[in-house]
């Protein structure tokens, strides 16, 4: 079974929409399908009617435009057959617009049903109308679903490119993406007419495997190209430098050297998740002992400071920052003196050590690092080859190691504007960047950049182009008027245009179609391959009728198995606990964004923060008040129990370390944000003496309680990536134990008391910070149950996508035979399966139904 959609519009009738007012639109319409329905009614029935529209036998020609009608050229194509059905698309909005195409679609229905004895050129299984009750995506993909659910499973799927909505059609292809059906385009403008095109042919690399390397997931990445079936394709050279890439970042985590705890420093910067930057502030140490190993060599008297200054003279452990506090207070007095002209000087007392201290601080409170302090540290970085070589050759975009916050927007103009809504580029200048954006790429403030086209040989489109560039550059938006040819083949040139105004501060693509649809397929094609090669998200902006803020968020198309690698990631970023990674990459895919917003609001609570929800209409709203004593330290217990639960999940020594460090961090920063309250003044280092009070009258639970919790902190400061030596993370629990009960002169039987084991301390701090009030026990697995929840939701969105219309057998993407190095996996051909070739491809492009511009084409 084959399907046809069509959108309908005035061109149907061979009407010419341009230049008339609406009230002469409406008239010729209704008068076009009287006589319409006066022919079919006639003794020649639909045979005469049907050549009203495919030869233009009409007497009112100044009025009308050349045969045959869109929809009746496309069945001429295609051959039509009685396995063929027919949809047309026809808007009947509720306040009932007088240039409402439901009349036409039904009309074009009528003329299909009606047999004609003599005349089997038009001839299809069955036509239909759909009524769609608005001009926005949303109620276009649910009107069609609707339909499709009553219909029967089609192999192949045509939608109609040139004339009608583009709204409406970009509607029709996620509501055939989400049902699983394989589509394609058949073009009904010149000079292309009735060609029938694959948009999402022509990638020579995975655009999935280009993100993932930008969010530096590189265990993800792995994953994915490991699973059976693999979701994502990597030749044999990508993988190596995949491997190696996650290799590094697992021996930053235990510490071994400088390459590797860079790797780690570079995640911190480019993921601004908060739990990613526990390890920065070891780099300070390493580098500076490297640094002190090579001044050695020609300065073998260099003291080591740190070590130096390590203690107080009252015998306490001075803090990193207290040392180095130390150290520049002594700068004209010995042993710091004879170091001020050496090069680890010069590095412990530079502003990158500094930016690293203070991220580092941050991450006792699971902040993220702040966009100057990264930005200096990414800076810092780019000095070093800090992922390895040879990405680009592979056809992997190299590794970012700053963190980028610039949004490239490109769109075409058209020959006039709709005044109610305005230009794209006013639109920008009023609203910003889409919701779906900003939340992805996670900036307070994204800049953005535009690339604004105009079609070459139409001065009024290029006129209109070069008015938008003056207008944003006038908001500050740095902007170009580029040329485009209405033919589209001028496919390469466009993509190299766009690719030049990419930079390393690029972070995703937002495409807004509007104009001339010919070359706005040119467009989408040549901003998909510059999005696959460099691994940037391209986002779709729907254009609708109505101004104001923007609608809501998905993606477009939602192709079956199309998100199903970046879905994964996300998943298993939950199961680590990097929340805010998590919920980034669930905004990038297709999943529902309630389930978005949920995760988001998980990664604020774990993380004592407050946080931003947004509403119907995508406006940030803030949460309920994260300061509270209840949502603060009274919830320690719960986050605590969610760091426990993660170790199932915890494979490795430093995804335990990891952790063990992170449950630390969560109670530290749920007690820094209850002070932050007001509700107390005592911060952490306050509570952690009240505690050792607690503990040193050996009495009762609470005692027992306070002992647990000095531990966990104990052990947090005795990890590899913090200020201890030994990987093995137990070892590091066993040895933190031993240390406490040597410090705090516990009994034989005491010590024996302490857990020496990372499972054993992560369940009996959930027991001590309930017993010590923080927390209560009818609550303690509310955020592992809701952590749980989201879980399921991402296994039942990966259930969908798996089993969806791409064959077991089959890779998501197979690159072009040019770069193939490794067997590709068994595959359908093209024409007994034209949406194989996607399921992955629009992994990276997604659809912010906005506020947009009407334009005539």
């Amino acid at each position: 079974m084959r399907l046809l959609v069509h959108v309908a519009g005035e061109a149907d009738l061979l009407l010419d929409s341009r230049g008339r007012t609406p009230e002469v639109g409406a008239h010729r319409v209704a008068a076009r399908r009287t006589q319409l329905a006066t022919t079919l009614a006639g003794p020649a029935g639909a045979r005469t009617a049907r050549r009203l529209l495919t030869d233009g036998a009409w007497h009112d020609q100044p009025f009308s435009t050349p045969a045959p009608s869109p929809l009746f050229g496309a069945l001429a194509t295609l051959h039509p057959t009685p396995d063929l059905d027919v949809v047309v698309l026809g808007t009947a909005q509720n306040r009932n617009d007088s240039l409402d195409t439901l009349p036409i679609a039904q009309t074009l229905t009528d003329l299909l049903n009606q047999p004609a004895a003599d005349d089997d050129t038009h001839s299809v299984r069955k036509a239909a109308t759909v009524a769609i009750p608005g001009m926005t995506e949303k109620q276009v993909a649910a009107a069609l679903t609707a339909h499709l659910c009553k219909a029967p499973r089609y192999e192949q799927t045509l939608l109609t490119w040139g004339t009608g909505s583009t709204s409406l059609a970009l509607g029709v292809l996620t509501a055939l993406s989400q049902a699983g059906l394989p589509w394609q385009l058949l073009l009904t403008s010149q000079p292309t007419t009735y060609e029938v095109v694959d948009p999402l042919d022509g990638l020579d690399a995975d655009p999935v495997a280009g993100v993932l390397v930008r969010w530096r997931m590189f265990a993800a990445l792995d994953a994915a190209a490991n699973t059976d079936p693999s979701t994502v394709f990597l030749t044999d050279t990508q993988r190596r430098l995949v491997q190696q890439a996650a290799e590094r970042h697992r021996a930053g985590f235990e510490a071994r050297d400088c390459a590797s705890l860079r790797a780690v420093v570079a995640d911190a910067v480019v993921r601004r998740d908060g739990t990613a930057n526990l390890a920065v502030r070891r780099y300070i140490t390493s580098r500076y002992e490297e640094l002190l190993n090579a001044d050695r060599k020609t300065h073998p008297n260099a003291v080591n400071l740190l070590s130096h200054y390590e203690w107080r003279p009252s015998g306490s452990v001075r803090t990193l920052g207290q040392k180095l506090g130390e150290i520049r207070k002594k700068r004209n007095t010995e042993p710091v003196c004879s170091s001020v002209g050496l090069s680890s000087y010069a590095w412990l007392t530079g502003e990158v050590a500094d930016a690293l201290r203070l991220v580092g601080n941050d991450s006792h409170l699971l902040r993220p690092p702040g966009p100057d302090h990264a930005r200096l540290i990414g800076d810092y970085l780019t000095r070093y080859d800090t992922d390895g070589s040879g990405w680009q050759d592979s056809g992997l975009p190299d590794p970012p190691v700053t963190p980028a916050h610039t949004v490239l927007a490109v769109w075409l103009t058209g020959v006039q504007d709709n005044p109610t809504v305005g230009t794209v580029g006013q639109q920008l200048i009023d609203h910003g960047l889409p919701v779906a954006v900003t939340q992805h790429l996670g900036v307070v403030k994204p800049q953005i950049r535009a690339a604004v086209f105009g079609v070459n040989g139409t001065p009024a489109s290029v006129d209109r182009a070069t008015d938008d560039v003056l207008r944003v550059r006038t908001a500050g938006i740095e902007a170009w008027t580029e040329l485009i040819g209405p033919a589209g083949s001028d496919s390469a040139a466009v993509e190299q245009t766009i690719e030049s105004r990419i930079s390393r501060d690029t972070a995703a693509l937002l495409f807004i179609p509007t104009g001339y649809k010919p070359a706005m397929l040119t467009l989408l094609r040549a901003l998909r391959r510059v999005g696959a090669k460099h691994g940037l998200p391209l986002f779709v902006r729907q254009n609708a009728n109505d101004p104001g803020s923007y609608l809501h968020v998905h993606l477009w198309p939602a192709l079956t198995g199309g998100d199903l690698p970046l879905l994964a990631a996300a998943k298993g970023a939950l199961h680590n606990l990097e929340l805010d990674v998590a919920w980034r990459l669930m905004a990038a895919s297709a999943i529902d964004t309630k389930a978005t917003d949920n995760a988001r609001m998980l990664a604020d609570t774990f993380a004592s923060r407050d946080g931003v929800r947004n509403d119907h209409r995508g406006q940030r709203q803030r949460a309920s008040d994260a300061n509270s004593t209840h949502r603060t330290t009274g919830m320690i217990a719960q986050r605590l129990t969610l760091v426990r639960a993660a170790l199932t999940h915890a494979a490795t020594p430093p995804e335990r370390i990891r952790l063990l460090v992170l449950a630390a961090d969560a109670m530290e920063a749920s007690i820094a944000a209850r002070k932050r309250s007001g509700v107390s003044a005592l911060d952490y280092r306050d509570v952690r003496g009240e505690w050792r009070c607690v503990a040193a009258r050996r009495d009762g639970p609470q005692a027992v309680a306070a002992q647990i919790l000095l531990l966990l902190n104990t052990a947090r400061d005795r990890a590899p990536i913090t200020h201890g030596t030994k990987t093995d993370p137990d070892a590091v629990v066993a040895e933190a134990a031993h240390a406490l009960a040597t410090k705090s002169g516990l009994s034989p039987t005491g010590k024996a008391a302490l857990p020496q084991d990372v499972p054993s301390l992560l369940q009996d701090a959930v027991d001590a910070a309930l017993c010590l009030s923080f927390g209560h026990p009818d609550s303690v697995d509310d955020l592992l149950t809701e952590h749980k929840r989201l879980i399921d939701i991402i296994d039942d969105a990966i259930r969908d996508r798996t089993h969806g219309n791409r064959p077991p057998e089959e890779s998501s993407f197979q690159p072009t035979a040019a770069n193939r190095t490794t067997p590709p996996s068994p595959r359908r051909s093209p024409a007994s399966a034209p949406a194989n070739r996607r399921d992955v491809d629009l992994t990276h492009l997604h659809l912010a139904r906005e506020t947009g511009e009407e334009t005539v084409e």
